[in-house]
């Protein structure tokens, strides 16, 4: 029963020890109680001859042991050399090739034991202990030179051969030697006297061997060898108790002789598991380790493929594949499904404040939020950045969108709080429907992204169903995008230019660069079109630079043809302001076009001076310092300000036309206008008013002090050419 446990311990990977480890400990409860039951039988009484009965170790019990141990031993001959894998040491194949050797010694002693038919030559105790000493000191110097050789080496081909060669070569020359010269032997047993001296020291031999491999092998514990030093160890503490029993036996058959083949059994067993171990449950385990890290990885990649990494929901591939579901499920039923793009609002404001892993911490939460407030059956799937989709299934209309939105955008306001900062965020929303809207995700896609902008259009924090109206918005957008550039690329923009006159005297003092765009097709298409439209994609600056330079140029070349020097007013956009190489821009149109500063006019709006005020102070000081004039333009519908007309220095303000065309007939637009022109005579600044459109109105400007007008009641604006003649005509 306990042979029984053994194996079954040896064919349990979860039981068995990891080679090479150093938590690794001996089985000393094996080796105890082992040696526990040889001493409790060597110690009983000399009066007590029951365990010399020849009845505890017949010759058929004798067979079996010796077939076991034979086929333990060719065990471990056959793992060692089958498993040929590309990490097994080469100590396991010499451990291999010498237990080949030793199995086939232990057969000739089987085959030779007293009461077995004749094995070539008759068989005896002697003959049976010659092939026994020869088995065991094989073993023993088999794993003797294990303990030796310390640096691990692996074998090639022909070097297993040539162990294998050797393991036979020993085990042939025994028998020849046995077979045709047995007198060569020295005795070992005489029949009715027992052990001659030369058996005993050689079982004591053998004893001393496997002590010093025991004691070598139990010093190499925790080395980090390849393979199980300690069960080699305790194979050989065992293996000393079996040579032991086998020193004190005095019949073939008695009882030590029987506890010294079991206990033989068992030390080739430790050495099966050591060999087993490391040739067969060792690879199979990192194998099976590898297939799992490597399923885990291609899990992992197949997540990654269709999940976002930061929030662990579905991407768009993923978001693709449900909605086709969906809407295949809503055509076969009847029903109706929603998507919906969601983006949050000013969400790179707290990315730039409180830094991207805030934001990534409100991402996640947002996912989290839109999940536990929808449906199972509903997928929430982020894009990209703050971008969400939603897919809302098996919905009877597009009524029943509406308090799920309402729900979604009721739980997002909710403050939250994330790393210490208490937050809450907003969102707008688009809403497509299928089978109305569309049916493939591209398409439905497109549609709710439309929906969303318009829902920003309009205020955020909002949701907007998608129409065909925003559609063809949406188209006609794009299409004056691709124009625009086409329009760049082409030269297709033209300047006009309105007079700007001097109150008192009536005399042009200046005029105004506006920018016209001459579509081939369309004819001049007026700025209110395509100026909004230039400033979401960024065209503006490009096209304010080309304006600064052209309107230097066409300065030069009135002045070339006769005409007086007259100051060119340039607008300036926000974005060409923050984002565009003004300074250098300027530079060049001045030195390119030979035009004195002073004509140039840059006219600035007041959002321009409220935003990043420092920024914004260093570049006017390094355009006045260029000799340029400086306007407010539009002063008093925007963020009017005592504290940057005297920080900036600017040196004209145009009064709005919101303020100017119902001047006749408002007194608080009288009053309004009156108190601007009072100011900038304090602050010695320059006033123009804009939108002059009648004789009387240009009179009450010049009553309440302002210096200079623009207007339809003097001229509209006109190109280059015509502006030319009609200063001629007005000279």
């Amino acid at each position: 029963m306990a042979l029984l446990n053994l194996s079954r311990r040896v064919a349990s990977p979860s039981n068995l020890p990891d080679s090479g480890k150093a938590t690794e400990a001996l089985p000393w409860r094996w080796i105890a109680a082992l040696t526990l039951v040889l001493v409790v039988i060597w110690s009983l009484p000399a009066g007590a001859p029951w365990w010399l009965d020849a009845r505890w170790f017949p010759p058929w019990l004798h067979t079996m042991t010796e077939m076991a141990a034979i086929v333990v031993a060719f065990m471990v001959f056959s793992v060692a050399w089958h498993s040929n894998s590309a990490g097994q040491p080469g100590n396991i194949v010499v451990i291999g090739c010498g237990f080949l050797a030793v199995g086939l010694l232990d057969m000739g002693h089987a085959l030779s034991h007293k009461g077995m038919p004749d094995f070539l030559t008759p068989s005896g105790s002697e003959k049976a202990i010659h092939f026994w000493l020869a088995a065991r000191y094989t073993a023993a110097f088999t794993l003797l030179s294990v303990t030796f050789r310390v640096n691990e080496f692996r074998v090639d081909r022909l070097h297993r051969m040539r162990l294998l060669a050797s393991a036979l070569t020993v085990a042939a020359s025994v028998y020849a030697v046995e077979m045709l010269w047995p007198g060569l032997w020295p005795r070992t047993f005489i029949e009715g006297q027992g052990l001659t001296p030369f058996k005993v020291v050689a079982e004591y031999g053998l004893v001393a061997l496997s002590a010093l491999t025991a004691w070598r092998l139990y010093r190499q514990q925790g080395a980090g060898r390849a393979y199980s030093t300690t069960d080699l160890c305790a194979a050989a503490i065992i293996t000393i108790l079996s040579e032991l029993c086998l020193c004190l036996y005095s019949n073939v058959n008695d009882l030590f002789m029987l506890l010294g083949h079991i206990y033989k059994i068992v030390a080739y067993f430790f050495i099966y598991r050591a060999v087993f171990v490391t040739s067969v449950r060792d690879p199979y385990a990192r194998l099976s380790v590898e297939v799992e890290e490597r399923r885990e990885a291609e899990q992992r990649v197949e997540f990654l493929a269709y999940h976002d990494v930061l929030t662990r929901l579905p991407n768009r591939e993923l978001a693709r594949d449900r909605l086709q579901q969906a809407v295949a499920d809503a055509q076969r039923h009847g029903t109706q499904v929603a998507l919906v793009f969601m983006d949050l609002d000013h969400f790179k404001t707290i990315n730039d404040s409180l830094g991207h892993a805030v934001g990534d911490r409100l991402l996640q939460w947002v996912g989290s939020c839109l999940q536990a407030n929808l449906r199972e059956a509903d997928t929430v799937s982020r894009q990209g950045g703050d971008e969400f989709l939603l897919i809302l299934k098996d919905l009877p209309d597009a009524d029943a969108v509406t308090p799920i939105l309402s729900k979604l955008m009721e739980a997002l306001n909710q403050p939250v709080s994330l790393d210490g900062h208490e937050l809450s965020c907003s969102a707008s929303m688009g809403v497509a429907m299928a089978p109305s809207d569309g049916l493939d995700f591209e398409t439905l896609s497109q549609r709710a992204d439309t929906a969303m902008y318009r829902a920003k259009e309009e205020g955020r924090n909002t949701y907007r169903f998608f129409d065909d109206r925003m559609n063809q918005e949406s188209l006609a957008r794009l299409t004056m995008r691709q124009e625009l550039r086409r329009a760049l690329e082409q030269q297709q923009f033209v300047l006009y230019y309105q007079p700007q006159l001097d109150l008192r005297t009536r005399k042009v003092v200046g005029v105004e660069a506006l920018i016209r765009w001459r579509h081939p097709e369309k004819g001049l298409v007026p700025p209110g079109v395509f100026i909004p439209v230039a400033e979401e994609t960024g065209l503006i600056v490009p096209m304010g630079d080309w304006v600064i330079q052209e309107a230097a140029r066409q300065s030069m070349a009135w002045q070339a043809q006769g005409l007086p020097p007259l100051t060119v007013a340039v607008n300036l956009s926000a974005l060409q302001f923050r984002r565009g190489n003004l300074e250098e821009v300027v530079t060049q149109a001045l030195s390119a076009s030979g035009m004195p500063p002073h004509l140039l006019e840059l006219e600035l709006t007041e959002s321009v001076l409220i935003n990043d005020t420092d920024h914004v102070e260093n570049r006017l000081r390094r355009l006045k310092a260029m000799g340029v004039t400086l306007s407010i333009d539009d002063f008093g519908t925007g963020y009017s300000s005592l504290s940057y007309l005297r920080r900036f220095d600017v040196d004209k303000l145009k009064i709005d036309q919101s303020f100017v065309r119902d001047l006749n007939r408002s007194p608080d637009d009288v009053g309004i206008v009156r108190a601007i022109i009072q100011m900038s005579v304090s602050l010695g600044l320059k006033t123009i008013a804009e939108g002059v459109e009648t004789e009387p109105l240009a009179q009450l400007l010049t009553d309440l002090g302002c210096e200079e007008a623009q207007g339809y009641g003097f001229a509209r604006p006109m190109p280059a050419d015509e502006l030319a003649q009609w200063l001629r005509d007005h000279a």
